[in-house]
């Protein structure tokens, strides 16, 4: 990877007084703190609030980040794109290790009903990152009933953010990671797939490319899986069968394995070395 010359940047507003900074004010953690708001006494939910404000949070910049790798590929700058990949999959590992700790919450039971609908369905972070990564609309429906009727945490989500889901659908068609990997494996002159990404790896900024693309999908799909089973988990200790969602939980959350995984067919997951 080629020297990143970098400068001190001024600050974006003029007026501000970097003296006037600390750690407390800098990270806005007022602000930050009161953002966990418990809606009963249970001891577990304060913990179910702030693991899912933990992935929010990493979703957050993964966005920023990811958004900043397909930059880089629209510009085929590939040692661009993986730095920022780079990025997106550590904070992909974090997720991943943080949504199990609330395997061990023992009493789901005792704020489950005073939620409401609330539920990970309506994670319109998550849904962004899935449609960047070139993930077609497939939880569209996923809370319908026999009578072919969406539950109201479905309805409100396309309420509130279905504009901007169709927007993102139409931006990232041919911006997505899946359309740059396809280009990529095209452009290669190959009917092959294997022969393709042969030849494609022997640029080692390329090889590094797929590397990136292959742990992505792997964490993805990771992601996928570790939220069935907690789902299975928690929803066994309450002695239901349906999501707070409304879904038929365990149809719905396979459903990404069944119908999309892999995002990038034909590229082998590779080994983890990338992701140091």
């Amino acid at each position: 990877m080629k020297p990143y010359n970098a400068k001190p940047l001024p600050p974006r507003d003029p007026d501000m007084c970097p003296e006037g900074n600390h750690y407390w004010s800098y990270h806005s953690l007022d602000a930050l703190l009161t953002c966990k708001q418990p809606v009963t006494e249970s001891q577990d939910e304060d913990l179910f609030i702030a693991i899912h404000q933990i992935c929010e949070l990493a979703f957050h910049q993964m966005i920023l980040d990811l958004e900043r790798a397909l930059d880089g590929l629209a510009a085929a700058d590939r040692a661009e794109a993986v730095y920022f990949l780079k990025r997106v999959n550590k904070l992909w590992r974090t997720v991943n290790a943080t949504m199990p700790v609330l395997g061990g919450l023992r009493a789901f039971a005792e704020f489950r009903t005073s939620i409401g609908p609330t539920s990970g369905f309506q994670s319109f972070q998550f849904r962004r990152l899935e449609i960047m990564s070139g993930v077609p609309r497939y939880w569209q429906g996923g809370t319908a009933n026999a009578e072919g009727a969406v539950h109201v945490a479905e309805s409100e989500f396309d309420k509130r953010y279905g504009a901007q889901v169709t927007d993102w659908l139409e931006r990232y068609r041919h911006h997505g990671l899946a359309h740059y990997c396809r280009q990529l494996i095209d452009g290669a002159g190959a009917e092959d797939v294997t022969v393709a990404l042969a030849r494609l790896r022997q640029d080692e900024a390329t090889a590094a490319l797929f590397a990136e693309f292959a742990a992505y999908d792997r964490h993805q799909l990771q992601f996928h899986r570790a939220h069935l089973q907690l789902a299975t988990r928690q929803l066994q200790m309450v002695g239901v069968e349906t999501g707070t969602g409304g879904t038929s939980f365990r149809d719905y959350l396979q459903k990404y394995d069944k119908t999309v995984a892999p995002l990038f067919p034909g590229l082998s997951a590779g080994t983890d070395e990338a992701e140091a």
